[in-house]
């Protein structure tokens, strides 16, 4: 075994010390100086180094995050080294102060503000490096379905992959008029697709905590460049892209107010998330939402 291979052995035994000794990197320490004539300081050096690595490479590991994963919304509670809005933006390296709000509950009153899944990360990060703190802040996952849609560009629709060429939005300077891409985040009512339980009535009237005179009307329906698939061992459906001539039965029903939509959202959980569609009905075509699967089916 040559100089160079000794020591790289040495480095790992120096990043693997059992965390139960009194001292794990005395030995490492000891083996330096005895083998190679480090005095302590040069050895103790090596050695920390060596730790920073082995840290740096966990939090690279750490940091990536799925696409579902970086936005899921958490509300963060405020306490400890994070107890403001102000705190929480240096701790998150946020470009903003954060939007705070109160909650109750038997415990009494907290202060909560919303963060994402990069931001939980970074706090996280954040906090293991903070000396003489063993501080866990507490986030609580909002479980709702993911929302966002682009006002310029088709992003996000069901069945069509809009970064290719076809569905990218062209220069205003060469339409004769400004497009059209659907539905935006604001504009309510809006007609959403349902498929499976929420096709139910009785169901969907209690969801949306109707009054007993009022009936959610659902209209026979079909969504267009969809396919029908489950997740959880077949226990769930799951809504997923499909060729453009494909069409999913379901029915349709229009949501009047971001409340409502809301409390769709909370129902169909993180598992799935909003997107623009094309919705089938009574020998018309009209431009809706639906909810399509967000992770891996059967």
């Amino acid at each position: 075994m040559d100089l160079f291979d000794e020591v790289k052995n040495l480095a790992v035994s120096a990043a693997y010390d059992e965390p139960d000794e009194d001292d794990p990197s005395q030995g490492t320490i000891k083996m330096f100086q005895e083998r190679f004539g480090y005095t302590y300081d040069q050895a103790a050096e090596l050695v920390g180094i060596t730790r920073n690595v082995k840290i740096a490479a966990a939090t690279t590991h750490q940091a990536i995050l799925s696409p579902a994963k970086a936005r899921t919304i958490y509300a963060l509670k405020l306490d400890g080294p994070i107890s403001t809005p102000q705190k929480v933006q240096t701790a998150a390296n946020l470009s903003t102060v954060p939007e705070s709000y109160h909650g109750s509950n038997e415990g009494g009153d907290a202060a909560f503000c919303k963060v994402d899944g990069r931001s939980k990360i970074a706090i996280e990060n954040w906090l293991s490096t903070q000396k003489e703190t063993t501080f866990k802040p507490l986030f609580v996952p909002e479980g709702r379905a993911y929302k966002e849609l682009c006002p310029d560009s088709l992003y996000p629709t069901l069945g069509k992959d809009t970064t290719l060429p076809q569905y990218r939005p062209q220069s205003l300077h060469l339409l004769e008029q400004a497009p059209s891409f659907g539905r935006t985040c604001k504009q309510f009512p809006v007609w959403y697709f349902f498929y499976g339980t929420l096709t139910d009535i009785p169901k969907l009237h209690s969801l949306l905590s109707l009054s007993e005179d009022e009936v959610p009307i659902l209209h026979e329906a079909g969504v267009v460049g969809a396919m029908m698939k489950s997740w959880g061992m077949g226990k769930y459906n799951a809504l997923v892209n499909g060729p453009e001539s494909s069409c999913v039965g379901g029915s349709a029903c229009l949501v009047m107010s971001e409340e409502h939509e809301y409390a769709l959202r909370k129902y169909e959980t993180s598992a799935y998330e909003v997107v623009r569609c094309l919705i089938q009905m009574n020998g018309i075509v009209v431009k809706g939402c639906t909810f399509r699967f967000a992770g891996e089916t059967d």
